[in-house]
């Protein structure tokens, strides 16, 4: 990991919050990117960027905690810093998008690869979520690797999603799909927000 510079806790609130802004609910509120074009996807972050800078941090708080208060007191233990992480020593949440358990155990890179292998065959063991949204994604990847609000989100590795998995340096909290999008273009670090435990600086 390679910490570029410290950034305020409510910057990461906030692209957790843009994130979901961004997709639908769906049946059992499960959230989705549905098939945008360029500019409607455009016209998505940019309401969503809106939002969630008009929410305070109490808000933005509410808004997390509804979901997934352990979320939340993750997010509130740990400095925040803008930094790189190799896609080595980072991993996934545990069956992230659907996939299955023994694709998620390892490293990020590891995923990616297993993903790949299966969409390029058609491979019925890869979910519908993540074979709808990693496509759907890649059309508008170098939109989304720009944008402040959409980088993945890291905790420190055990903190949570992982349980029982390979203990990493970092686990992927938000931004799963996105991630593994991007190492699809060959990229081996990414630019994400990187919380580390308070006694550790």
């Amino acid at each position: 990991m390679k910490i570029l510079k410290k950034i305020k806790r409510i910057e990461v609130k906030r692209a957790f919050v843009a994130s979901q802004h961004i997709r639908k609910f769906r049946l059992r509120k499960r959230r989705y990117l549905p098939k945008l074009n360029r500019g409607e996807f455009q016209k998505r972050l940019l309401r969503a960027k809106i939002y969630v800078q008009k929410l305070s941090e109490k808000q933005l708080d509410n808004i997390i905690a509804k979901e997934y208060k352990k979320r939340l007191r993750a997010y509130n233990s740990v400095d925040w810093h803008l930094g790189l992480v190799s896609i080595k020593e980072v991993g996934v949440w545990k069956k992230a998008g659907g996939l299955p358990l023994a694709w998620t155990k390892n490293s990020l890179a590891e995923t990616a690869e297993k993903v790949a292998k299966s969409l390029k065959k058609n491979d019925e063991k890869i979910a519908r979520r993540a074979k709808r949204a990693i496509p759907r994604i890649l059309n508008v990847l170098d939109l989304i690797e720009k944008e402040k609000y959409l980088y993945p989100i890291i905790l420190p590795g055990g903190t949570m999603g992982r349980k029982k998995l390979k203990k990493m340096k970092g686990d992927i909290d938000d931004g799963c799909m996105r991630a593994i999008a991007i190492v699809f273009t060959g990229k081996k670090n990414l630019r994400t927000y990187i919380g580390i435990p308070k006694k550790c600086l």
